[in-house]
């Protein structure tokens, strides 16, 4: 009887030998699910920033921002029952923009990326008043760069038909 080395081998000679590599296709799939769970996840967390029931304004001549990294979003929604607006920055609402928990969250920001600015997506129908308090806490964060979220090349008219202003260095998004 042959020992269990002189088997193994047999079994080693028999073994396809033509130089021909399998595709293993295990592999592949392994680092296709990988690349898939990566942009799932950077994806969700640039649409969490976003507060999808924002009307920004219309800007005809906006330009697009070129830069969207180092950027700390800044939403301003409109509470047209209450006649209020509320500022929300990674998924927490803050009732006024002199907030403490705001200025603090973004000199944070700020803190652990000082080349970092401020995109504020306000709602078009926010008063002036409520974007100069937030551009206030920025300055009080030492964040002096701003720029606005528009909708560019629109059609210029809101939902009553005034036409809003444009800021001029706004960006597109």
């Amino acid at each position: 009887m042959a020992s269990p080395s002189i088997k193994r081998q047999r079994k080693r000679r028999r073994v396809d030998t033509d130089g021909d590599p399998e595709f293993q296709v295990a592999p592949m799939v392994d680092v296709l699910l990988v690349l898939m769970l990566f942009f799932m996840a950077i994806t969700s967390t640039e649409v969490l920033k976003k507060e999808p029931n924002l009307k920004l304004p219309d800007a005809k001549n906006a330009t697009t921002g070129k830069e969207h990294n180092h950027e700390i979003i800044v939403n301003v929604g409109w509470n047209g029952a209450l006649n209020l607006a509320y500022f929300t920055m990674n998924q927490i609402t803050y009732p006024t923009a002199a907030d403490p928990g705001l200025e603090s969250a973004l000199a944070a920001q700020h803190q652990h990326d000082p080349v970092a600015h401020v995109v504020i997506r306000s709602d078009r129908n926010v008063e002036y008043s409520n974007i100069s308090d937030l551009m206030s806490a920025c300055s009080t964060a030492g964040i002096s760069s701003v720029t606005f979220a528009v909708l560019l090349g629109g059609t210029g008219n809101n939902d009553n038909g005034e036409t809003p202003a444009a800021p001029v260095g706004a960006t597109s998004n």
